[in-house]
């Protein structure tokens, strides 16, 4: 078991599993917690994890195939491909504004299912035989608000404008394939934007 990605709540090993290459997302526990509630919080976003992850897939979203879970762990396919961030760094501008198009109808499909990623980025999404695999919804959770939506498009937004800077139109692309209610939301990102300066 290798080591391949350390989080704030959860590290990323490379192994295998029944003889398949995997990955196993391990939960890590906070020593600033109490014992019993740490174990409960864990078990509560693992469980929350597998949920969305099943819901984006009955939402045509594509995920990886989960294997197991033990204690701690969710073990899940190993996917064989480039992050869409380092795929959108390599790639000529047409195909690269084809695929923040696309991204942004996958991304209008998990909010139409009423799931907020939590982390949207480019890092977290692989590119596998041109397909979007979604992954990492450790930090999700099921919203039907227009705010909590477009939260999750502003997280992209600040991440994508950093980025793929390289990219001109990359950002309304993303949303002219989310559908006209972008324009919408676009507004409400605004209005986030404005009372978090506000806030400061």
């Amino acid at each position: 078991m290798r080591l391949i990605k350390k989080g704030a709540e959860a590290n990323l090993y490379l192994s295998k599993f029944l003889g398949k290459k995997v990955i196993i997302k391990r939960r890590v526990g906070k020593s600033y917690r109490i014992k019993e509630l740490d174990k409960k919080i864990i078990s509560e976003r693992i469980s929350l994890e597998i949920n969305l992850l099943h819901k984006a897939k009955l939402a045509g979203v594509l995920t990886p195939t989960i294997y197991a879970v033990l204690h701690n762990d969710i073990i899940m396919e190993y996917i064989n491909g480039p992050t869409l961030k380092k795929y959108l760094e390599n790639v000529n501008k047409k195909e690269a504004l084809n695929l923040c198009y696309r991204f942004g109808k996958e991304i209008a499909k998990l909010h139409n299912a009423s799931i907020i990623h939590g982390d949207l980025t480019t890092s977290n999404v692989i590119l596998d035989n041109d397909n979007l695999i979604f992954f990492d919804f450790g930090l999700g959770y099921i919203s039907q608000k227009d705010e909590d939506k477009a939260t999750d498009l502003l997280v992209l937004k600040k991440i994508f404008l950093a980025s793929h800077s390289n990219i001109r139109n990359g950002w309304k692309k993303i949303l002219d394939g989310y559908s006209k209610k972008a324009k919408d939301l676009g507004k409400k990102i605004i209005e986030i934007e404005k009372r978090a300066r506000y806030l400061k």
